[in-house]
């Protein structure tokens, strides 16, 4: 899950819907929770559910963007924030870790605490939702909800350009993945695809909208977010 920073915060917007626009400027067209590109009805996502928490359905530090089923698995009713690992608040590239299956699946290195969080979010989200139940908690995802075959051709498309690139390296090259990624998103994918090249995680952490440069050390790797659970 890419970890972003939303920039300025821009107060109450009414309606909320109206947040979108200044969203997509600052995070681009993205889910911010399983990262594909969308390119039609993104929703402005709360944090915090809006029915439940009428106090802030209109403060822009609830709001995130979110694809339909991303929206609709998180659900509604009370919820704790610090239950929770956030994308504008930790270092969520820590959180997860990606396969060439299209798997999505908790990093449990932290302590416990952290553990439960994570897997806590990853359940919450639906992002356990793969065909193949190889591993606990992973759930059939409904034939609508294709992000697990997303992200395994996100896999295919990023593990193809790598060999490509140790064939021929040109910066053309270089320059023509990190636009690919851009258009069909998944940074999480391409980072891990490309995790031993430097220079091209440093493009595509430049190249996406929004991506939080203080979860990444010298060499572009991530490291715990300041002020962040982890």
């Amino acid at each position: 899950m890419r970890p972003v920073n939303k920039g300025t915060d821009l107060g109450e917007i009414k309606p909320y819907e109206n947040a979108q626009q200044p969203l997509i400027e600052r995070l681009g067209e993205y889910c911010s929770y399983c990262e594909r590109w969308i390119a039609s009805g993104i929703h402005v996502e709360h944090k915090k559910p809006k029915n439940e928490y009428p106090e802030t359905k209109f403060s822009w530090n609830n709001f995130l963007l979110a694809c339909g089923n991303c929206n609709s698995g998180k659900g509604h009713g009370q919820l704790n924030l610090d239950d929770y690992v956030w994308p504008d608040s930790d270092n969520t590239l820590l959180a997860f870790s990606y396969d060439s299956q299209g798997r999505v699946l908790p990093n449990k290195i932290h302590a416990e605490p952290i553990n439960r969080k994570i897997e806590k979010t990853w359940l919450a989200l639906g992002l356990n939702k793969h065909p193949d139940r190889q591993i606990n908690g992973q759930q059939v995802p409904t034939n609508k909800d294709k992000r697990w075959l997303h992200r395994q051709q996100a896999w295919q498309n990023a593990a193809k350009r790598k060999s490509q690139l140790a064939a021929f390296d040109t910066e053309e090259r270089r320059a023509e993945i990190v636009e690919m990624a851009t258009q069909r998103g998944f940074w999480s994918v391409w980072m891990t695809v490309f995790r031993d090249d430097a220079d091209m995680r440093h493009r595509l952490i430049e190249a996406f909208p929004g991506t939080s440069r203080n979860c990444f050390d010298g060499q572009f790797q991530p490291i715990s977010r300041p002020g962040g659970q982890i």
